[in-house]
């Protein structure tokens, strides 16, 4: 049976208090960030987008993967970590203090789908990291939407990780919009959809492919999971260094060559998508 989101929200509850427990903090797929790092960076240089000195809402902070990307290629001046599991909190303020690294840094159990939702200011960069797609009940995902476009800056710029495939996907853990009902959502939220960068052909799942699980999705799949399976070996660090870096160049020479034929949109893997307030262009 599909998850709902207080399914998904229970399940990261115990998932970042396992790994408070253990004394561990686990960011992300190592082949991903190296994939996808970049792809923002270059993304924050070409936009514009009002990081160093500005403030920074990061909305899922998880165990903080894109905290560790914005602090140490940028200088803001306020950075708010949000998570709707307390677990995660707690886990994040066990590794980082409230100035790390010279930025004043807060974090805050909070649920982006709460019609009483209140944070201080608006801010000039909202990071959504793999959270959208993981609230499936229309009224609270509208809600969401709501909620973060009174948290913008007038001239500050959304970034949120989606697929944004033709079609609309339901799994077990994920409703996957298509890109025109999620950019009928963001209109009606008073929000639009600005740039979309692609990334992570193979580190992440390959929802931007339509259709059932078999053909190319099963193909896209098999070569993840073998990745995966290497990657969760017991290798000596180097190799495992060597893996990683050459996973990563797969993903990075993939890219560059479709991006130069296919429209980012329209690539199988996860996207970078800059989203802004409609009242800006009107």
């Amino acid at each position: 049976m599909p998850l709902m989101q207080a399914d998904i929200r229970n399940h990261y509850e115990k998932y970042w208090s396992d790994a408070a427990a253990q004394g561990s903090i686990t960011y992300s797929n190592q082949v991903e960030d190296a994939v996808a790092y970049p792809v923002y960076e270059q993304l924050i240089a070409d936009l514009r987008l009002e990081v160093d000195q500005g403030r920074i809402l990061d909305v899922g902070c998880g165990s903080g993967r894109w905290l560790r990307f914005l602090l140490e290629h940028h200088q803001p001046k306020y950075f708010l970590g949000i998570d709707v599991a307390r677990s995660s909190i707690d886990l994040l303020q066990q590794y980082h203090s409230r100035n790390d690294r010279g930025v004043e840094v807060e974090f805050r159990q909070a649920d982006i789908t709460d019609p009483h939702l209140h944070l201080d200011g608006q801010f000039d960069l909202i990071n959504v990291g793999n959270v959208l797609f993981h609230i499936p009940e229309q009224n609270l995902f509208a809600q969401a939407l709501k909620n973060l476009a009174s948290l913008l800056a007038p001239e500050g710029r959304m970034v949120s990780t989606e697929y944004l495939p033709r079609s609309t996907m339901r799994t077990e853990w994920m409703l996957v919009r298509s890109r025109f009902e999620f950019e009928q959502a963001l209109q009606t939220a008073g929000l639009r959809l600005v740039e979309v960068r692609a990334s992570c052909f193979f580190a992440n799942d390959p929802m931007g492919i339509d259709g059932h699980d078999q053909g190319t999705r099963l193909n896209f799949n098999q070569v993840r999971s073998t990745m995966q399976s290497i990657l969760r070996s017991n290798l000596e660090e180097q190799t495992r260094t060597f893996m990683v870096n050459f996973f990563a160049m797969i993903d990075r020479a993939l890219l560059a060559f479709c991006s130069e034929r296919i429209a980012q949109i329209d690539l199988p893997s996860q996207k970078l998508a800059v989203i802004e307030r409609l009242e800006k262009h009107q």
